[in-house]
Formats: structure tokens, C-alpha cells, sequence
């Protein structure tokens, strides 16, 4: 993991002197501009969303003293603001000048927030798994109901009810607003999941199953409260506490013994995690320009219970970068670390690479590992740039426009993880592993990315792959 640390060293410099220059730039900026008063600041359109909670999201207010430059630039990054809170499907915002004063107008339009649609999902790691057999008993459906920005306080309230190949029922609800200053947040939610089929170990990184038609193999409860703070625009910290018990059917403890290290089929813990976000993208769900650092400290096993008999520390952290190098071009590349304490963990905990975090070009593998380092880069073209068409169909802007952008990119990825317990029967594991290709990308209505990718690995295996999420 040498190479991790050197590289945030190097990372550490970047930003550092990234921000000194921009702090020296403003500083030694003795152009003298004229100023005005900001007077007024008006919405439209916000039906629902209260005023408070498009205001938290400006950069400038009411009775400020600004020159236009400088304004020009708070507006523009003030609709970015609005556009990543996922309230809005379109946001404009322009000022009116007279004499010594600015007057500022905001439109919205607002998308609809309730959404009682009907489930029919891939439940498993990525659509890719799924598309080798193509097994409709492999399914999830039922109906999932959704409020976003519940009583127009951008407050999200959830209810689950998933049958099917993995069931699911939970109830969430996140208020991320408390306070006349807007900063604190809280969310707590509760859900209950079994399953007839799981997947228990990994031989050759690929992840074996064992099902039961006629007995549940493994149930599950999660419980878990969190506090966050956002006390500006960008920076984000939350501390959370969860609750975790899990029951499995005996054949799964026979066939993997450490699939709860304890050897039993009950596993029950509590763990505490703290995550803090630096978020300076321009447009979350598919970046062209900015960055994104994270830090995640998870301590799992509290002592608290008797069962449990584990405890280790991980600690995750990545950083994202995204730039536009030319007209069209644009640049995207990101690395992300994990380090355990410990390289005894239950199979069911630990998480390495072919999960959340994967090498393009491995979707059909997973592997695991309790620490891990991933690198990925993209070089992308603007085929399409983003594009409104308006219907004039439906006397409503929340259907009446359509978004869409195309993009082209090639990738390349590079990861190793660390692995003392499964690495015998997974040749993938503790070595470097690579993969490079070509993707097609577009991005549309709500915040939905498609994309289709054409992807080689180091093993020379080519593959067709598709995914729902921004690359990188």
C-alpha cells in the first residue's frame, strides 16, 4: 500500500497548492469594479419546496454588496447547488440591474416527488451477473414508495415492500434540514431481508450460492440513526450508529466456516461510522468538472453484545477528479483506498473489490480482501452535449421536457487487494489486476445514466458490460 500513501502525499501538494494560487490570485486582484446592493431575491415556481431551503443553497443574499463579476460567478454556482440538491429538473437564474441595485430572479421547475411505482429489479452486484443467465426467478418485485421532499423541506421519506428473489421490507426517513440555520440533519431507518439463495464464498473470484426453495438461508435486521452537519455548501460531516443481526441456515456455516468467524449461525454487532465529504462537482450524478474527497472511519463490534466476538477497525478514503481539458474533451480519474485492522473478518462483512468498488472489465469476479487500492481513469468526448427538447404536450414542465447527453470514453483501471484468508483458492487476489476499453454513455431525465462498455482485462478476457451510474 506504499504506493497508496505516496500518492496522497502527492494529492495532499496538489490541493494545497491549487488553493494557495487561488488565494494569491484574489488577493492580488486590485481591479476596482462597481458595486451594487442585491435588494431583492425572488422564486418561481417552487409550488412545493419552501423558500428556506432554495435559500440555503445561494451563495450570495439580500443586502449584499457585490459587483457584477463576482455575481456572475455566485449565480452559476448557486444553480449548480440547486441542481444537486435533486429537487429541481431545470433551474435558471438571471438578475435585473437599476441604478445601485440588483434584483434577482430564480425559476424552478420542479420534478414530482411521490412516486409509488411497482419494483422489477436485478438483485445481483451488477446487471452483467444477471445477463448470464438471465433467470427470471431471479427477480425482485413489489412496490416501493417514494416522497421525496416531503412537506417541501426536501425531507425524503421511504417505504419498502420487496418480494421475490430477495426480500426486503423498511421504512426510512431522512430530515437533512434542522435549525433555523439549516446545518444538522438527522435519518433513521429500520428494514428486514431474507433470502432462499446467497452467495457464501468465492473459488476462482467467482462467487458460489447455495439455495434452499423450502427454507429461508440467511434474515437479516438492520437499524440504523444518523446525525449529520453541513454547516456551508460543500463540506459534510454524519456519525452513525447501526445495529446489525444476521441469522443463517446451518449447511451455509458448514460450507463456509468463516462465513461468521464464530462459528455459529447467529451474528449480531453494533458498529459506529463517521464520514466526511468535500463535494465540489458540478453536476453529481454525472460529473464533467470538479472534485470529491471522502473520508469513512468504521468501527465494527462495540463490545456491547455477547455475541459479539469480533472487532476491527477500516478506515476508507478516495478522491475523485474531474476537468475539462479542451472543447469536448474531458478528463475523469479517481483513486480509493481501504485499510483494515484486521485480516480475520467474518465473510459476510468484508467487502473487496467486484462489489460497491470494482476493476472495469472483472464485473463477472469478485476479489476479496480486507484492504484494497483502486485506481481509474476516463478520457471522454461530448458526442451530444446536453440537450432540452420541450413536447408543448402537457400543460405540466415536470413531463413536458426532455434532458439527454452522449458521450464517448475510454477507461483504464487498475486495483490489488489484500487478502490472507481466501487467497489459495483465488488467484486474483493479492496481485495487481488491470482493465482498459471504450464506453457509451448517456445521461437523461432524474439524474439517469445508461451506459454500455467494451472492456479487456489482464487475463485478455473481452466482455460487453452494462451499467446504470457514472463511470467514475
Amino acid at each position: 500500500m506504499n504506493i497508496v500513501i505516496r500518492f496522497y502525499v502527492l494529492l495532499f501538494c496538489f490541493i494545497f497548492c491549487k488553493q494557495s494560487n487561488y488565494a494569491w490570485a484574489a488577493h492580488n486582484d486590485t481591479t476596482q469594479l462597481a458595486k451594487y446592493t442585491i435588494q431583492n431575491i425572488f422564486v418561481i415556481g417552487n409550488k412545493v419546496t419552501k423558500y428556506k431551503i432554495i435559500e440555503r443553497e445561494l451563495t450570495f443574499h439580500e443586502c449584499q454588496y457585490i459587483d457584477t463579476v463576482t455575481l456572475g460567478k455566485e449565480l452559476k454556482q448557486s444553480r449548480l447547488n440547486l441542481m444537486n440538491t435533486a429537487l429541481f429538473n431545470f433551474v435558471r437564474i438571471h438578475y435585473v440591474r437599476e441604478k445601485e441595485d440588483i434584483y434577482i430572479y430564480i425559476t424552478v421547475t420542479e420534478r414530482w416527488y411521490i412516486w409509488p411505482s411497482p419494483i422489477l429489479e436485478i438483485p445481483d452486484r451488477n446487471p452483467n451477473i444477471w445477463l448470464q443467465q438471465r433467470d427470471l426467478k431471479r427477480l425482485n418485485y413489489g412496490a416501493y414508495v417514494i416522497w421525496n421532499n416531503f412537506r417541501g423541506r426536501k425531507e425524503n421519506l421511504q417505504l419498502l415492500l420487496r418480494f421475490g428473489y430477495s426480500e426486503r421490507f423498511g421504512l426510512a426517513y431522512d430530515i437533512p434540514n434542522i435549525g433555523k440555520k439549516q446545518r444538522s440533519g438527522i435519518f433513521f431507518s429500520y428494514s428486514f431481508s431474507r433470502n432462499h439463495e446467497i452467495g457464501y464464498k468465492s473459488l476462482n473470484n467467482v462467487l458460489l450460492f447455495y439455495k434452499d426453495p423450502d427454507k429461508y438461508t440467511r434474515q437479516e435486521q438492520y437499524a440504523r440513526f444518523k446525525y449529520s452537519y453541513r454547516k456551508g455548501i460543500f463540506n459534510a460531516h454524519s456519525l452513525e450508529y447501526r445495529y446489525n443481526q444476521t441469522k443463517i441456515h446451518d449447511t451455509i456455516r458448514l460450507l463456509s466456516p468463516t462465513y461468521t468467524m464464530n462459528g455459529q449461525d447467529y451474528l449480531e454487532y453494533f458498529s459506529l461510522n463517521y464520514l466526511f465529504t468535500s463535494d465540489h462537482r458540478d453536476y453529481k450524478p454525472y460529473p464533467l468538472k470538479g472534485w470529491l474527497y471522502t473520508m469513512e472511519a468504521t468501527q465494527i463490534g462495540l463490545g456491547l453484545l455477547k455475541n459479539e466476538n469480533f472487532s476491527f477497525f477500516k478506515l476508507e478514503s478516495g478522491f475523485r477528479f474531474y476537468n475539462q481539458f479542451a472543447n469536448r474533451w474531458y478528463g475523469a480519474y479517481a483513486i480509493k483506498s481501504k485499510w483494515s485492522s484486521s485480516d480475520k473478518q467474518p465473510y459476510y462483512i468484508q467487502r473487496g473489490l467486484g462489489y460497491n468498488d470494482y476493476i472495469r472489465g472483472y464485473e463477472y469476479y469478485v476479489i476479496d480482501g480486507s484492504s484494497y487500492a483502486l485506481f481509474k481513469t476516463n478520457l471522454k468526448y461530448e458526442i451530444l452535449k446536453p440537450t432540452i427538447i420541450d413536447f408543448n404536450y402537457f400543460n405540466d414542465d415536470k413531463f413536458d421536457k426532455l434532458f439527454f447527453a452522449f458521450y464517448l470514453n475510454a477507461f483504464f483501471d487498475a486495483g490489488i487487494t489484500k487478502d490472507k484468508l481466501y487467497f489459495l483458492e483465488n488467484k486474483l487476489n493479492n496481485q495487481w489486476q488491470y482493465g482498459y476499453g471504450l464506453g457509451f454513455d448517456m445521461v437523461t431525465y432524474y439524474d439517469m445514466v445508461f451506459r454500455v462498455e467494451c472492456a479487456r482485462n489482464k487475463m485478455n478476457e473481452t466482455g460487453i458490460f452494462f451499467h446504470f451510474y457514472a463511470p467514475i
